[in-house]
């Protein structure tokens, strides 16, 4: 199915023509927006949180032009639940996570975010790395309409050191194919060879990890965060197997998709030197001594 006409049942749209500034909101649903990224992140101030955002969402269209990690960004509140839960509380969003991968912030520090989505923790990187020398993001997300937003997200911020690489990752180079739920954009997922899967397929262009980063001149990783749906272990596992030493990240922020994985990533990493510092509520930060 043509990629518009999907955009149309699904409702998952892009506007990357309209100035930033379009889509901002009124003096309500804004007030109410700096509460919820002022809420302590205990239980009181998620729960304060969620009641808040269902009050600001009826003020609000469907895209929203705001700052976030003092960028200029637009943001959708349907169809991904990632923008949704940043939009309101960024402070709820994989915070030990972004805060143990801001701390390797250096001159020629490297982060590969794989799985970029809206690239949400990119942007919450480049914070901080922005203010070093010769540092690089690159982030990978191969969604068509996610790619759109992203770009446009990006060109507002064209100084921060990020490149958006539209592919997906996978075992082999060539075509895959991606499945989109209808409620998640960040849902979407590489469809495994030979596997059946009901909602709308799209094809898309992979690359193997190593062979990107081959490509991108990259000789050295400083953090890598990978949330892929449960394909993390397809691209890890080749990857950890025949990269070189001096290729092998620092540390690695995973989505915790065991059930889904067929083989081991996490018993692989600890034979490669890995040690799982914190498990979080989604994922397994893991650092390599």
């Amino acid at each position: 199915m043509p990629i518009g006409n999907q955009m149309s049942r699904n409702r998952h749209t892009v506007d990357d023509n309209s100035p930033f500034g379009t889509y901002r909101p009124g003096i309500f649903a804004l007030s109410l927006i700096k509460v919820t990224r002022s809420l302590p992140t205990n239980w009181l101030g998620r729960r304060l949180m969620f009641i808040l955002r269902r009050i600001a969402a009826v003020g609000i269209s469907g895209k929203v032009d705001t700052e976030l990690f003092g960028f200029p960004m637009r943001l959708h509140k349907r169809g991904n639940v990632s923008e949704k839960r940043a939009l309101y509380a960024p402070q709820f969003f994989d915070l030990k996570e972004r805060q143990a991968l801001a701390s390797l912030a250096k001159d020629n520090a490297v982060f590969i975010d794989i799985g970029a989505n809206m690239a949400l923790y990119s942007f919450s990187i480049a914070a901080v790395f922005k203010n070093f020398n010769n540092t690089r993001i690159l982030a990978i997300e191969p969604h068509p309409i996610v790619s759109r937003r992203l770009a446009y997200n990006l060109s507002l911020n064209p100084d921060l050191p990020i490149e958006p690489i539209f592919v997906g990752l996978g075992i082999h180079d060539g075509v895959m194919r991606m499945v989109t739920p209808d409620n998640n954009l960040g849902e979407s997922r590489l469809l495994r060879d030979g596997e059946i899967a009901s909602g709308e397929v799209n094809e898309i262009q992979a690359r193997t990890l190593l062979g990107l980063l081959t490509e991108k001149n990259i000789n050295r990783i400083d953090g890598m965060k990978i949330d892929i749906e449960g394909h993390e272990e397809a691209v890890l596992i080749p990857f950890l197997e025949q990269a070189p030493e001096n290729l092998l990240p620092r540390l690695i922020v995973i989505e915790n998709n065991y059930n889904k994985w067929e083989r081991d990533l996490l018993a692989l990493a600890e034979t490669k030197g890995y040690v799982s510092q914190t498990i979080t509520r989604m994922n397994v930060i893991l650092e390599k001594f």
